[in-house]
């Protein structure tokens, strides 16, 4: 019998290829290509458009909070507790044996237990109903601009049906479940892009507006609108901080540089009034720092000068 040939005689061990020239050979006979990003309309009629409409712009997340649902339930399980409160009241004035009072290791009562552990459960339920209603109650309420465009989007579909889009009209408790940014920087990036669709025709037709192909639908996802409002912020910061100083430099009456100083901080009030949600005392304190600054530099101009 012949002995067996191995069936690769020639066969010698090859030069481990470096893992550089690895991935070159790779790339060159593999092209990725990345598929171009979808548009509203590549979606069908009906909940899978709208739904890609609201997840293209974040914004568009809005919900109803239903206060009055909410009030109700916790009014339910209020009382309730109220109820399993008294009757545990009642259990332990009914007790004929006060060890059971006075140790609890000791308290055979079952009533009382099984009331207690009702009372148990019920109350988690119902601190976890009040968290949840905290949460709910402290969300951002939904731009009034942006529940305008969805309600235009959907009286110009008309793929959904109204019932269910009934919800944009309680405007008075709808919330935004994205994230809360700068206000200050929101408000002016809406201010410079309704500037843009007045008064620059071009700006419809920009590559950013690739979120939907509809022209009656612009969602912006470039960064210009967002240089534009930063550059537009820094300027207005800048001219409430240096106006005052300038003024009162071309000033040398005391009394009419006391009057600059009030105009200029009503004025820096004002515009953090409007441009962000700032509390009382924050706006207190940023008016007092505000003003002290500009009193110490009117002083400090006013001896000098002397």
């Amino acid at each position: 019998m012949k002995p067996l040939r191995s069936c690769l005689p020639h066969w010698t061990l090859s030069k481990p290829v470096p893992e550089d020239e690895r991935q070159m050979m790779k790339t060159d006979h593999i092209q990725i290509q990345t598929p171009p990003p979808k548009s509203v309309e590549d979606y069908r009629l009906g909940y899978p458009r709208f739904t890609a409409l609201i997840s293209a712009h974040d914004p568009f997340l809005v919900c109803r909070q239903f206060k009055k649902l909410r009030a109700r339930l916790l009014l339910l399980k209020q009382d309730k507790l109220s109820a399993l409160e008294q009757r545990l009241e009642q259990i332990d004035r009914d007790e004929t044996c006060p060890l059971f009072l006075g140790k609890g290791r000791s308290d055979g009562n079952q009533d009382r237990e099984s009331i207690l552990s009702e009372i148990e459960l019920c109350l988690k339920d119902y601190d976890q109903f009040a968290e949840r209603t905290n949460r709910m109650l402290g969300l951002a309420p939904a731009n009034e601009r942006d529940v305008e465009s969805l309600q235009n989007w959907v009286d110009g579909m008309g793929c959904i049906a109204r019932a269910e889009t009934a919800y944009l009209s309680h405007g008075e408790e709808l919330v935004c479940l994205a994230p809360a940014g700068d206000q200050a920087l929101l408000q002016l990036e809406t201010w410079v892009e309704d500037k843009l669709i007045q008064y620059y025709p071009r700006f419809r037709r920009s590559r950013f507006h690739n979120v939907s192909i509809d022209p009656h639908v612009i969602i912006y996802s470039g960064p210009w609108i967002k240089r534009m409002a930063k550059a537009l912020l820094l300027f207005l910061i800048t001219l409430l901080l240096l106006m005052p100083v300038v003024i009162c430099n071309l000033i040398d009456t005391i009394s009419i540089r006391l009057v600059v100083v009030m105009a200029c901080t009503i004025s820096y009030l004002l515009v953090l009034f409007a441009l962000t949600r700032s509390r009382t005392m924050d706006l207190v304190l940023a008016g007092a720092t505000y003003a002290t600054v500009l009193i110490v530099f009117v002083s400090g101009t006013s001896g000098i000068q002397d």
